[in-house]
């Protein structure tokens, strides 16, 4: 029997946009991620909707921040250190597969701080995390735009 190996890989990447008063300050990044795979959780997700599992959620429809700086690694349930957890998706697309998310936060809504990873929630079930590293330093009236873009190459 032969074995097919199409090299069939799931990779994505955390760029970050600073803006104040709607003027761009400055980008940061790309920052690699990691798409974790627990039972119930990131790739195991996907698997289950492909094989018509719906008893989990497997849209994303939330990001969290944290202060946390341990690698990301497949066991990976949550946040290390989540500080603003339930934002809301801007827009999510697919085109050429390639999956492309943003989340607009207010300088309201994320206070000042140093954040060191970012993930993805299927409601509560994590899909993805990414280490932020240089930390993001976030100062007063400073707006953030996360844009995430996951690829399926193969």
């Amino acid at each position: 029997m032969q074995r097919l190996n199409d090299g069939l890989t799931i990779a994505g990447e955390l760029t970050i946009k600073t803006y104040k008063d709607g003027v761009l300050l400055r980008t940061i990044g790309p920052f690699k991620n990691k798409v974790v795979s627990s039972a119930g959780y990131g790739r195991n997700l996907i698997l289950r909707a492909v094989a018509g599992d719906t008893s989990l959620p497997t849209a994303i429809n939330s990001a969290s921040i944290g202060t946390g700086t341990v690698a990301p690694v497949d066991a990976n349930t949550g946040l290390g250190a989540a500080v603003v957890s339930n934002m809301g998706i801007t827009s999510i697309s697919v085109a050429n597969n390639v999956l492309t998310i943003d989340v607009f936060v207010t300088s309201a809504t994320l206070t000042n701080g140093t954040y060191a990873e970012f993930g993805f929630f299927a409601t509560s079930r994590l899909m993805s995390r990414v280490l932020i590293t240089p930390a993001y330093t976030k100062a007063t009236g400073e707006d953030s735009l996360f844009t995430y873009t996951l690829n399926l190459a193969g």
